[in-house]
């Protein structure tokens, strides 16, 4: 009888030091998630203060991935022309991955939570039916974390998160802290995108799409000011529409707007990516080509040139045999030499004259 009692009592001594120690991990793991939330919240107040984009996605993934201690992750936005989700920022994923990665709605895990709007976390992410492995893309994929971007009842992206540091599953717990990350970092998102479009709106011609002539003059002083000081070279090129006038006198004026928006996008599609291009005023268009020589640049007048002169504006049939327009082209450039913005612009809109009075349809260098 004796022995039964002391034996009751070290069982129940057990169980009481089991129950402890479980007590005492849960409060390191209730603690754990207080620091995480409080993390959380600074990292939400730093993420609002921002307004570039490009550096808010960034900060969200970097703050994201080491907030659930993940190996990867992945911020992919929707965009609506190609109606996918693309990668706009990652963490521990190869440039294979990042560029080959194009996922349609409902496609995939992150396809999935995209049209479902729910939060997925799966432990063994490669054997989920709805994982899908992309061509000549290996990525080592264990547990894993999607969450849903949303605006109120619109999906805008998805966050993905995946394997664990030191081996570890995520639990309900980093669901539930992502998921609510997820929340803040979609209004930050769009609040980023509401001040891009803002900020393109004050830069742009409405028209053509192109920069309009105030952000054109601001970003042709501050490369005359490079150029100068890394005594670099800088070229300049006006371009003006042949008889434009007497265009829009025949097929009219909305006929005349088609035109310019064809012609902004051929001038975008022949230059190159560091080239800036805008509408001057009417139908004359300035492009400004940093660190491009006086050559490179009558080359890409050139190339332009020829693109319009062979370019059919009107598909109307009615319009048969009145189907083409052409393009003057004046060329100036500046190398290690003090010349003024006016001076400059002098100068090009010489080139172009020149070009007008010997026959249109042609390049002039100054």
């Amino acid at each position: 009888m004796r022995n039964s009692i002391f034996s009751m009592l070290n069982q129940n001594k057990t169980k009481l030091e089991n129950l402890k120690e479980k007590l005492e991990i849960l409060k390191k793991d209730r603690e754990r998630l207080a620091k995480k939330l409080s993390a959380l919240r600074l990292i939400i107040s730093e993420i609002n203060i921002g307004s570039n984009l490009d550096k808010i996605l960034n900060l969200i993934i970097e703050k994201c991935v080491k907030i659930i201690e993940a190996e990867r992750g992945s911020l992919m936005l929707f965009d609506s022309q190609s109606e996918k989700l693309y990668i706009k920022s990652s963490i521990g994923l190869s440039e294979k991955t990042v560029s080959g990665v194009r996922i349609k709605p409902g496609e995939g895990i992150a396809g999935w939570v995209f049209i479902e709007g729910k939060p997925l976390l799966i432990e063994e992410g490669a054997k989920d039916p709805r994982f899908k492995k992309f061509e000549n893309i290996e990525e080592e994929l264990k547990s894993i974390i999607s969450v849903p971007l949303k605006i109120k009842d619109e999906t805008i992206g998805v966050i993905n998160v995946d394997n664990k540091l030191k081996g570890e599953l995520f639990d309900l717990d980093d669901l539930q802290l992502l998921s609510d990350f997820a929340n803040e970092a979609a209004i930050a998102i769009q609040n980023a995108q509401l001040h891009q479009q803002m900020k393109n709106l004050a830069i742009t011609d409405e028209l053509t799409g192109l920069y309009n002539f105030r952000y054109l003059i601001e970003r042709l002083e501050e490369e005359i000011k490079r150029a100068q000081r890394y005594e670099r070279s800088l070229a300049l090129i006006m371009a003006d529409i042949d008889h434009f006038k007497e265009y829009n006198d025949t097929f009219g004026h909305l006929e005349g707007n088609r035109v310019l928006k064809s012609l902004a996008n051929i001038l975008k599609i022949n230059i190159r990516e560091v080239d800036i291009v805008g509408r001057y005023g009417g139908d004359e268009f300035i492009i400004i080509l940093p660190e491009a020589d006086q050559k490179e640049a009558q080359e890409i007048a050139e190339r332009i040139r020829l693109k319009v002169e062979r370019y059919k504006f009107i598909d109307n049939e009615d319009h048969s045999g009145e189907t083409k327009l052409t393009l003057s082209l004046g060329v100036t450039s500046c190398f290690q030499e003090i010349i003024s913005l006016q001076g400059l612009i002098y100068k090009v809109d010489q080139a172009l004259y020149l070009a007008k009075r010997k026959g249109r349809n042609r390049v002039e260098v100054i």
